[in-house]
């Protein structure tokens, strides 16, 4: 992909969608997940992993479902999207404390759907 095609879909709006992409179309989450905006209802330990994301430049976005939160943050990597000539995110998947349970690079097929990159 071209360089500066990759560093205009590399902006905080547009990875954050892809990122809202990925988690809504993928099979992520159970169905009645639903976004936490605020980041003061967010538990404390991942309060800490939100501010500490979004000042590496990560994208984040919180889902909660009954009494799970979930915390994804990523970020657009230039190196294998050129490779594969799509976006490809890195993302990560922290749990109510804070814990990364999920961790991996992912790509939209040409059908739309998220599958993981194999390294």
């Amino acid at each position: 992909m071209e360089t500066v095609r990759l560093r205009k879909i590399q902006q905080p709006t547009r990875v954050e969608r892809l990122l809202e992409a990925f988690i809504t179309r993928g099979e992520m989450l159970p169905s009645d997940s639903y976004r936490i905006r605020d980041p003061k209802a967010l538990p404390e330990v991942l309060r800490k992993v939100l501010v500490r994301a979004r000042k590496q430049g990560r994208a984040c976005s919180c889902w909660a479902s009954r009494s799970r939160v979930w915390l994804f943050t990523c970020d657009m990597s230039l190196a294998l999207s050129r490779e594969r000539g799509t976006p490809v995110l890195q993302v990560s998947v922290h749990d109510e404390h804070g814990e990364i349970t999920e961790s991996g690079s992912w790509m939209i097929d040409r059908q739309g759907n998220w599958m993981r990159c194999s390294d």
